[in-house]
């Protein structure tokens, strides 16, 4: 199979992209660390700020709902599709839900092919499951939901997709009129290796962006926490933890000698605390742009009865 994208105007083979001969991306891809006696990060945040979150809906007129998504450089875009009616199937008593998660092809460094990847299956299958506990699909039976992410921009790790991607959906289905139990929303959290003998204030690190992985020496192999919840029924619906290798400094020399995978019971709690209160911040801003978004339909349908 062909790696160009033949529905557009592929550049030469020898092109290279502008960004990477940049001073900002070579830093932030570049295998040197940054030092670690400043609590900020290279853009100025704290170990426990997140970035700006960018929401807005009805982005797809053609969708039931949609929204658009801005964390930093990470952009993706969500279009909710139903309810409607699926012929030729056995009679179910719920709706089936359908999640799909694509790249688009200029959305990393490297071009990606179009088309389904491994890496969406498993994305998908996450998402899936951080959505499904707050849908009321038992009163929409015989019916289909469809949910298509399209990740446009990435910005750090996977995790950080699903994240975003639960943040669109939940806003989609909700400006959809889905019947839902509350409004899911996702982070994520990053514990170094070393985490151990660093401060209290750096050990975890939230919102990690890709100028993030290299903060600090053990960032690249740091270990992951991915949560969703609802906020507004203290919830959790996904939590999928990938453990990094552990990292002790020799009394002699100084090395970083690794002792295995795994992560202390305090590490875990503290990276569980710092998410489960991010997540009540994200629901705040999930339920603003959703009262605009009612405002502005209120505004149209009053518009429209006195004309």
């Amino acid at each position: 199979m062909s790696k160009y994208d033949r529905r557009r105007v592929n550049a030469p083979p020898s092109y290279v992209p502008l960004y990477e001969g940049t001073g900002a991306s070579s830093t932030a891809s570049g295998s040197g660390t940054v030092a670690t006696t400043s609590q900020q990060r290279p853009d100025k945040r704290a170990y426990a700020e997140m970035r700006p979150i960018f929401l807005q809906t009805n982005l797809v007129p053609s969708a039931s709902g949609s929204s658009y998504v801005e964390i930093g450089d990470l952009k993706l875009a969500c279009s909710v599709f139903g309810p409607r009616q699926v012929k030729g199937r056995q009679y179910s008593g719920k709706a089936e839900l359908n999640v799909e998660v694509k790249f688009a092809p200029f959305s990393s460094r490297r071009r990606r092919r179009p088309g389904k990847t491994t890496e969406s299956a498993h994305l998908s299958g996450l998402l899936h499951q951080a959505l499904l506990p707050s849908l009321r699909l038992d009163l929409l039976p015989k019916a289909s939901l469809d949910i298509h992410i399209m990740v446009l921009q990435t910005d750090g790790l996977e995790e950080s997709c699903i994240a975003a991607a639960c943040i669109a959906a939940t806003t989609a289905l909700a400006s959809a009129g889905i019947e839902m139990y509350g409004l899911v929303v996702g982070t994520v959290a990053l514990v170094p290796s070393t985490a151990v003998n660093v401060s209290a204030d750096k050990r975890v690190l939230l919102d990690p962006s890709s100028a993030d992985l290299g903060l600090v020496s053990g960032m690249k192999t740091a270990t992951r926490v991915l949560m969703c919840g609802m906020p507004a029924l203290a919830s959790v619906t996904c939590l999928n933890v990938s453990a990094g290798s552990n990292q002790q400094a020799a009394k002699e020399g100084q090395v970083n000698v690794e002792t295995g995978a795994g992560i202390e019971a305090e590490l875990l709690d503290q990276a569980l605390e710092a998410a489960n209160a991010s997540l009540v911040d994200i629901h705040k801003v999930v339920a603003q742009a959703l009262a605009e978004d009612f405002q502005r339909r209120t505004a149209l349908t009053s518009s429209a009865g006195q004309n």
